[in-house]
């Protein structure tokens, strides 16, 4: 990956927000802000009880703080300018203290922690890190804070191990500039950010934030900065896989934003998901050696998409779609999906698990919307199309392990249609 010292710049520049709110608190007051590190529920309100505190705390942004009496408050984050309660709380503002009010999003709702900021100044010539894993969809993480030429396979994990919606300790790291790597925990292959130039500056002591992404298995990342600014750093990549379901067998390859995504896949075959830079899709893509029109789009940081080549009279198509990769909200429940890469069938195919429906009439070269199902073994899974006197798939032996995510891509064309049903994540 390379270096973007950009980061450290914005980190530095963003304006020191004030200390305390008004100027008017007594020595036995504590201070209360809000920090928005969700991007699901746009800009936020706090409220304690019916006295709005903070308005219009944008995503990654923070209010500022607000002199509060040393007791026990309810405290309600909203929308912005409306009266909708996304989150609810008690929270105990201490004497003499600064608090943060940190506001995520994960499975589905917007939660909160009440951050004491109380953090004793580290040794002189140092900083102090802590991280916060607010993404129960990334799971389990380990957290690698390095030098920037430093490879992970000579690394210790500086955090192991941190559970999802947990808190690591402070650890107290000498000044410097950082590279720092989020791994799946005990597996250094599976990256899930890369962010280099981070400078933990002397006397820095900030909590780094893991924030669910859209793809749900790489994270973003917020530092929060005790009694000080906060500062977004966005994933500086996403995820993308090649799906080859030409007929014919035909071969599809794709180098994307500067990385190989598959110099030849043989169709029906489903690639592995490639790390690429996040930004405007740029590239190649061709069918049989003949350029295909690459899809006009643009990969989000920390997505996850599949590049899917079909076709059908004998002309190539390439199509971009979004994975959610999200596991289902219910823990006992898997996620499965149907992609439709069949190329001239006359009608759209439908998805069935045990004679129920999980997918309706998908048209060609587009996803269903996933479903959550009770995970199971020995399950019916069928795709079938009105045009199609026989199932295009049919297997009553599927096995959908809970927490997993699944989709079944019908790939080739009508005359040979497959079926290949790969577990996502």
């Amino acid at each position: 990956m390379k270096s973007t010292r950009w980061m450290a710049a914005a980190i530095a520049l963003i304006p020191w927000l004030q200390a305390c709110g008004g100027g008017s608190g007594s020595s036995s007051d504590g201070a209360v802000r809000l920090v928005n590190a969700s991007e699901s529920y746009g800009a936020l309100d706090l409220y304690s009880s019916d006295t709005l505190l903070s308005s219009g705390v944008a995503a990654d942004g923070a209010g500022s703080y607000v002199t509060l009496g040393a007791t026990t408050y309810t405290m309600l984050v909203k929308r912005s300018g409306t009266s909708t309660t996304l989150n609810s709380t008690s929270r105990t503002v201490l004497s003499g203290t600064s608090h943060t009010l940190l506001a995520y999003s994960t499975a589905d709702s917007l939660k909160t922690v009440f951050l004491t900021e109380s953090e004793t100044a580290p040794t002189s010539g140092a900083a102090k890190l802590r991280v916060f894993n607010a993404s129960d969809e990334a799971g389990t993480l380990d957290v690698y804070v390095t030098a920037s030429a430093a490879t992970l396979a000579d690394s210790s994990p500086t955090t192991s191990a941190l559970a999802a919606e947990r808190f690591s300790s402070f650890s107290e790291i000498g000044a410097g500039t950082y590279r720092i790597r989020v791994t799946g925990s005990g597996d250094k292959t599976d990256l899930r950010l890369d962010i280099d130039g981070i400078s933990l500056a002397d006397q820095r002591i900030t909590t780094l934030v893991l924030t669910t992404t859209p793809g749900g298995v790489l994270v973003n990342s917020l530092f929060v900065d005790q009694k000080s600014t906060v500062a977004a750093v966005a994933n500086p990549s996403a995820r993308i896989r090649l799906v080859a379901g030409a007929a014919a067998n035909g071969v599809a390859a794709a180098t994307i934003n500067g990385s190989v995504l598959s110099a030849g896949l043989r169709s029906p075959t489903v690639g592995a998901y490639a790390l690429v830079p996040a930004g405007t899709l740029a590239g190649s893509i061709t069918l049989g050696g003949t350029a295909l029109t690459l899809p006009s789009a643009t990969l989000a940081a920390g997505s996850d998409s599949t590049l899917l080549v079909t076709s059908s009279g004998g002309t190539g198509t390439a199509t971009l779609i979004a994975d959610d990769n999200q596991p289902a909200i219910t823990t006992t429940n898997a996620k499965l999906r149907l992609v439709n890469g069949v190329g001239g069938l006359a009608s759209g195919i439908t998805l069935t698990a045990d004679y129920s429906a999980v997918a309706t009439d998908i048209a060609a070269n587009t996803a269903s919307t996933p479903a959550s199902l009770t995970a199971g073994s020995a399950m019916r899974l069928e795709a079938t199309t009105p045009s199609a006197s026989s199932s295009l798939f049919l297997d009553d032996a599927v096995t959908l392990v809970a927490g997993k995510v699944y989709t079944l891509f019908m790939l080739g064309d009508a005359n040979a249609p497959t079926g290949v049903l790969r577990r996502d994540r």
